[in-house]
């Protein structure tokens, strides 16, 4: 038979055997792949994770697996695991993902946060240590030296101050206030007297230019200089008269007062000779 069948390959063109080769080879290979997966499946037995949920023995599988495994498959918020605990109240890691989650301040937030059972956390980290507290005392002594009754004095020898303050400015605008009266009378007396010393020295002013004109006897004008120095003249010769009259008018006054001194003293003899 054997003889036969080589026979008829050598009655088979060259290409025509190569090609009966390379098929045979591709079938060999992969009756072989398949007993050995075969084999694998025997030997190894499915997971329940790994199958759909028809298909898991509810008898072999525990309660805790189970419950994890439909946790797992209800889960469908796509949030990552420390954001969904946080979303449900639980706390965020089981274990510490960085050197801040070892801080007393996380620690702090964590324990008020998710309470003693939930944050796993020891409650004596929310009091300070000997150190702290020393520390603590040493500077509250140093930034507040006074004691509560010395800051109490403090303020309300502060407040008095101010309120007497505030009592002396209102006293000073109310006793102003009532001088107002006098001062608007007086503002308005000496306003009115340098409106009247400007009249009056504008009105010399052209009295003395007109003296100067009817002194030349015809127009000149007021830039030449024979103007200007008869006008000087004039000027000096009526501050004279000016000054003159104020020195008869002060004799007058201290003549008047020595008058009527000399007349009360002479009343007072008078009445000291009429009681002897």
């Amino acid at each position: 038979m054997i003889l036969i069948k080589l026979l008829a390959f050598r009655t088979l063109p060259s290409a025509t055997v190569g090609q009966y080769f390379t098929l045979v080879r591709s079938l060999t290979c992969g009756v072989t792949r398949l007993s050995k997966k075969a084999e694998q499946l025997e030997n190894d037995e499915p997971v329940a994770e790994d199958l759909p949920v028809t298909f898991v023995d509810d008898d072999a599988e525990s309660e805790e697996a189970r419950e994890a495994r439909i946790a797992t498959l209800r889960n469908k918020s796509r949030l990552l695991p420390q954001h969904r605990n946080m979303l449900h109240g639980v706390l965020p890691y089981e274990q510490s993902q960085s050197w801040i989650h070892e801080t007393v301040k996380y620690k702090r937030m964590m324990l008020g946060r998710y309470g003693i059972d939930g944050s796993r956390v020891d409650p004596r980290v929310c009091f300070p240590t000997k150190q702290e507290a020393y520390e603590k005392a040493e500077y509250e002594r140093v930034a507040y030296p006074f004691t509560l009754k010395q800051m109490m004095d403090a303020n309300e020898m502060a407040r008095k101050t101010r309120k007497a303050a505030i009592e002396a400015r209102e006293a000073e605008v109310a006793r102003k206030l009532e001088k107002l009266d006098q001062w608007t009378t007086d503002l308005n007396a000496r306003i009115a007297k340098k409106e009247a010393e400007a009249r009056a020295a504008k009105e010399r002013k052209d009295r003395l230019v007109e003296e100067v004109r009817r002194h030349f006897g015809f127009k000149v004008d007021p830039r030449d200089e024979r103007f200007q120095e008869m006008l000087a003249l004039k000027e000096r010769e009526d501050r004279k008269k000016v000054k003159e009259a104020k020195r008869k008018e002060k004799e007058e006054k201290m003549m008047e007062k020595l008058q009527k001194k000399t007349a009360q003293f002479e009343t007072d003899e008078t009445s000291e000779q009429t009681k002897q």
